[in-house]
C-alpha cells in the first residue's frame, strides 16, 4: 500500500560533498552525516560539456568480476565505477549487517561489501558506506520519545523530522517534494519518505536520492533508517536503488531487543 503526497517524481563525491549530502539527509534524514566530516581533498566539480570533436562514442562499461570487487571499491575496475556499483546494488541479493554490539541488523544488498563507519557531526547509532567513494550511504538513528508518547511509525516520523529539518537550514540544500509511503513492519504500519535533493558547493553541485523509514521499535524510543545515493552521472540508477530500499529493504530491518540500545 502506498500513499503519495506532492509527488515529483558526477563525478565521485569526495569528503566535503559527502558531508553536505549526509547533513541534508539528517534533516529528514536525508543528509545522513555531517558537515563535521573532515574535508580532506577537494570536491570534484560538475562535468563541463566536452568539445564537439571530443564527444565521440563513450568507452564501453567494463563490468567488475568477483575477483576485482572489493570493499574499498565495489565498482572494481569498471570504466565507470559508480555505474557498476549501482548496477551491482540493484541486482545483488539482500543481506544483513549489524552494529558492533549486534543490536541492529540492517538490510543491504551485497552486504559483504559495505563498511561500517561513523559519520561525524550528527548524532546517530550506526552508519555504513558502499565503497570509499560513497556510492551509497546508510545511517540508523535511535531517538528517545517523551514519556507517554504513542509509539507509532507516524509519531516517530514526525519526531525525527522535527529534529532533522532545522539542521539543514544553514545549508543551501534543495529538496523535491517529499513522497510518502506506507508499508508493513512486524505486523505494524511503517511510514517512509523518499526525495531527491541538490547541494550547492560553490562551483559544483551534488545531487542525490534518499529515503528514510521510521520504526516504533522500542518501548520508549524510535528507530530511523535512512539511505542516500549520489547521482553523479546516473540519476535513474540512484532513484531505482533508493526505491528498492523503500519497497524491499526497509521492511527487513531488525531490532534485536525491545529496549533502546546504547552505543558503548
Amino acid at each position: 500500500m502506498r500513499r503519495i503526497t506532492n509527488v515529483r517524481s558526477q563525478p565521485a563525491f569526495q569528503s566535503c560533498a559527502n558531508s553536505f549530502v549526509r547533513r541534508a539527509l539528517a534533516i529528514v534524514p536525508l543528509t545522513l552525516g555531517a558537515l563535521g566530516v573532515a574535508c580532506g581533498g577537494s570536491p570534484q566539480l560538475t562535468k563541463q560539456p566536452a568539445p564537439a570533436q571530443a564527444a565521440a562514442t563513450p568507452a564501453p562499461l567494463v563490468a567488475p568480476t568477483p575477483a576485482t570487487v572489493a570493499v574499498k571499491e565495489p565498482g572494481a575496475v569498471a570504466s565507470d565505477a559508480h555505474q557498476a556499483a549501482l548496477d551491482r546494488l540493484l541486482t545483488a541479493p539482500w543481506g544483513m549487517r549489524s552494529d558492533k554490539d549486534d543490536q541492529l541488523h540492517v538490510p543491504m544488498p551485497d552486504s559483504d561489501n559495505w563498511k561500517r563507519v561513523r559519520y561525524f557531526g550528527v548524532e546517530h547509532y550506526v552508519g555504513f558506506r558502499y565503497g570509499d567513494e560513497h556510492h551509497a550511504m546508510l545511517i540508523a538513528f535511535v531517538q528517545a520519545l517523551p514519556p507517554d508518547t504513542p509509539m507509532k511509525s507516524d509519531t516517530c516520523m514526525r519526531h525525527f523530522e522535527a529534529w532533522g529539518l532545522p539542521q539543514t537550514h544553514p545549508f543551501d540544500v534543495k529538496f523535491s517534494p517529499f513522497e510518502s509511503h506506507l508499508g508493513r513492519w512486524q505486523g505494524q504500519s511503517l511510514e517512509s519518505r523518499s526525495v531527491d535533493g541538490k547541494v550547492n558547493l560553490g562551483f559544483s553541485a551534488a545531487e542525490f536520492s534518499g529515503a528514510w523509514a521510521a520504526y516504533p521499535a522500542y518501548q520508549d524510543a524510535c528507530l530511523v533508517l535512512a539511505v542516500a545515493v549520489p547521482w553523479r552521472d546516473h540519476p535513474e540508477l540512484a532513484q531505482k536503488l533508493r526505491d528498492r530500499f523503500v519497497s524491499e529493504g526497509f521492511p527487513q530491518m531488525f531490532a534485536a531487543s525491545k529496549l533502546k540500545p546504547e552505543r558503548k
